[in-house]
């Protein structure tokens, strides 16, 4: 007997028509990449988790490793980051040539606080939390712990969508917020998908110019960027 570990068309099935009529609709708009439906559903995400800005991005890892990048954080720079982590975390952080350190995670699987600060370096730079199973991490020392020795955080929140700690969302208490809407994920699309969140109006911005070539502006390029824009199908489906 074969039992299947997701059944992702039960939650089309649920909401079939609605979820019809929002493909049709986008389809018979003629606009497909960077119109209406990404602006929209960025506006209505950013309010539900609580942040300012939201930018839509093709998938979960390219929100991993565009905010280390935008961040600053490179070659010779360290990121902690719990040991059960996915490989999308640590490549996030390797594709920009830091080097991940790994923390022992608690009896929950988050990062064990406990055990951050014997793993700073003076090469430290950032904190990448994941709240994996849905569970929130112990912010409020972490958070303090980042301030204590100016360290950047970033959380990969690809499991904890909505997902609160102390009331306050998953997403919301770093630098950047990193999501995935891969479709077994707890706000799934049909497709590939993701997304950050952040309170900063500047990496809000850059994340617009890095997802779509590096370019701010028709032909002209001010980095190199790259090719990760949540299309407007999934954002409509979203």
């Amino acid at each position: 007997m074969k039992i299947m570990p997701n059944r992702m068309d039960r939650g089309f099935y649920k909401y079939q028509e609605e979820f019809e009529q929002k493909a049709i609709d986008v389809l018979r708009s003629g606009w497909y990449v960077l119109g209406n439906e990404v602006s929209s559903f960025e506006e209505e995400f950013a309010e539900y988790i609580g942040s300012k800005y939201c930018v839509g991005l093709a998938s979960g890892l390219d929100a991993l490793w565009l905010a280390f990048r935008i961040l600053g954080i490179g070659k010779g720079d360290e990121v902690l980051v719990q040991g059960n982590a996915y490989i999308a975390c640590v490549m996030g952080i390797t594709i920009n040539g830091a080097t991940p350190i790994f923390v022992e995670p608690n009896e929950h699987y988050g990062i064990d606080v406990d055990k951050i600060e014997e793993k700073i370096t003076d090469k430290t730079k950032a904190i990448l939390v994941v709240h994996l199973y849905g569970m929130a991490s112990e912010m409020d020392k972490i958070v303090d712990i980042c301030k204590r020795h100016n360290l950047k955080l970033v959380e990969d929140c690809a499991q904890s969508h909505g997902a609160c700690f102390d009331g306050k969302v998953t997403g919301t208490f770093g630098d950047i917020g990193c999501f995935s809407f891969y479709p077994s994920k707890n706000l799934g699309a049909f497709g590939d998908g993701g997304a950050i969140v952040t309170d900063n109006e500047e990496i809000a911005k850059q994340f617009k110019i890095y997802r779509n070539y590096g370019s701010e502006k028709r032909y002209y390029n001010k980095v190199v960027g790259t090719n990760s824009r949540l299309d407007e199908i999934q954002a409509g489906l979203l």
